[in-house]
């Protein structure tokens, strides 16, 4: 083979090894099952392999160039080989877990991926840059002289500037709201109410420096009055010191509770990081129900932002955990950043008594997907007494949570709480999990209990979700999709506990 195919053909190759490991990254994380299965470290395995044929690759295609020993036709064939094995299994993951899936893991690997590429990229500038040709050497060198230049520019002056990621999202969680916006860059938010006090997110008189801030207020001073947000970036937050930056203000308008009765609420649930059009799906509505997996790989676009846009900050928000919102390294990030202080809590609109549940993981402890890192028996413990010390109140009694199931308890008929909760008049659950959009009897339900499950991620194409009209105790629910067609209509009336 004549050394020009030769030196082609070792880059396209040792390009395409680069770019197939460093997008294995998610797939190491995505097929956890396969580790299991086969054995565990199966897809560590692996992915060491084909770093491993990508540093031979790189000396490969060094040997090529220098046309010394380095190279080697039979090595290479097998480089080949690894090689497509490597793309054969990117592309089975791009097909049993799709493009969405595939984001989702990716995202996850984040924190691997600089470390990695800058690996390649230091035996590329070591190992075969210095035996390219004269005027390539210039080239890569100007290139790689502005790539710094722009890179320290970005750090000290980052691109796009410094705004708001998100409007703010009013979060009940029963017993006052939880003012919730993002920014692009690390920050101290406050919220400013209509009487000029301004109220910093912090932690103990310590004002939080984060992208994400939480505000809490009373009832009496947010309703049917106006606010704003605010920020102040955090350039520099170091012991002993720091340096704000620019401050940006955002008015919000009037914040409208929801009205003790003949009231709508819009329930989206198991969206798993679909992104539909979310300004148009808030209608009418008077309150949002989100009733967990809001991603697979969960992270703040996929709450805070349709939060904010599909309320536009002047609507309340419920939000209720799903099993995948308990996955991953992320999961503390978003609970600190919501700083709720419990993800159960019981919240009253009229005669309506909503008790919002967190219905965790939906594998036992052991389950190996969850590495060690679950102790949900423990949590549904703690849960569950607390349910015990609710006293049954007069009105409609609703459950909000996720499962239909409420708490997941794969060995049992059912869980625990169940009991608790029918002997506290609950009659009702709103619910996700299935992704379906269906009504389920009490005769028929896992729990004793009346469900209505809320649609979910069909496909990648189509999501549902579900309107409900709340009127002296009768509920009107329609299911439609992205594309406003009616998929389900039901009708539920509840019984006014006395």
């Amino acid at each position: 083979m004549k050394k020009k195919n030769r030196v082609i053909l070792t880059s396209v190759f040792t390009a395409l090894s680069v770019f197939a490991t460093l997008c294995f990254c998610g797939f190491r994380v995505g097929f956890v099952f396969v580790d299991y299965y086969v054995f565990n470290g199966f897809c560590y395995l692996l992915w060491s392999l084909f770093i491993i044929n990508t540093i031979i690759l790189f000396f490969q295609q060094r040997g090529s160039i220098c046309e010394n020993k380095l190279y080697n036709k039979k090595v290479f064939i097998v480089n080949i080989l690894v090689t497509l094995i490597n793309l054969i299994c990117l592309a089975a993951f791009l097909i049993v877990g799709g493009k969405e899936e595939f984001l989702n893991y990716i995202y996850m690997s984040a924190e691997t991926l600089p470390y990695l590429s800058l690996f390649y990229a230091f035996i590329f500038f070591t190992a075969i840059l210095p035996v390219c040709n004269k005027i390539l050497q210039k080239i890569t060198a100007g290139v790689v002289s502005a790539a710094i230049i722009v890179s320290a520019l970005v750090i000290i002056f980052p691109a796009g500037g410094f705004d708001f990621e998100s409007a703010p999202a009013v979060f009940d969680t029963g017993d006052g709201y939880h003012i919730v916006f993002a920014t692009n860059r690390k920050s101290i938010g406050y919220v400013k109410l209509s009487n000029g006090e301004q109220i910093w997110d912090n932690l103990k008189g310590r004002k939080e420096s984060s992208r994400v801030h939480s505000v809490k207020v009373n009832y009496d001073e947010l309703n049917n009055k106006e606010y704003s947000v605010g920020a102040v970036r955090a350039v520099e937050d170091i012991a002993y010191g720091g340096h704000l930056g620019k401050e940006i203000t955002q008015s919000v308008g009037t914040f409208i509770p929801c009205p003790q009765d003949d009231f709508n609420m819009t329930c989206i649930t198991d969206n798993h990081a679909f992104k539909p059009d979310w300004e148009s799906m808030g209608g009418d509505a008077d309150i949002f129900a989100f009733l967990g997996d809001i991603a697979n790989g969960i992270y703040i676009n996929n709450l805070i932002v349709p939060a904010g846009k599909i309320s536009e900050g002047v609507k309340p928000v419920i939000y209720t955990l799903g099993n995948h919102d308990h996955r991953g390294s992320k999961v503390p990030d978003l609970m600190n950043a919501l700083d709720f202080d419990k993800y159960y809590y019981r919240l009253n609109i009229g005669k309506y008594i909503f008790t919002v549940l967190d219905s965790g993981e939906d594998k036992e402890d052991e389950n190996y997907e969850y590495a060690g890192y679950s102790d949900f028996s423990s949590y549904f413990e703690e849960e569950t007494e607390w349910a015990q010390t609710l006293k049954k109140e007069n009105g409609y009694n609703i459950i909000i949570t996720h499962s239909p199931a409420i708490f997941f308890a794969p060995d049992e008929e059912q869980a625990p709480i169940c009991p608790v909760m029918r002997n506290l008049g609950e009659e009702f659950v709103i619910c996700g999990h299935k992704h379906t959009a269906e009504f389920v009897s009490a005769d028929e339900s896992e729990t004793g209990i009346a469900c209505y499950i809320c649609g979910g991620k069909v496909d990648s194409r189509e999501f549902n979700f579900s309107k409900m009209h709340f009127n002296q105790g009768l509920v009107d629910i329609k299911s439609e999709n992205t594309q406003g067609e009616i998929i389900y209509e039901k009708q539920f009336q509840l019984t006014e506990s006395k």
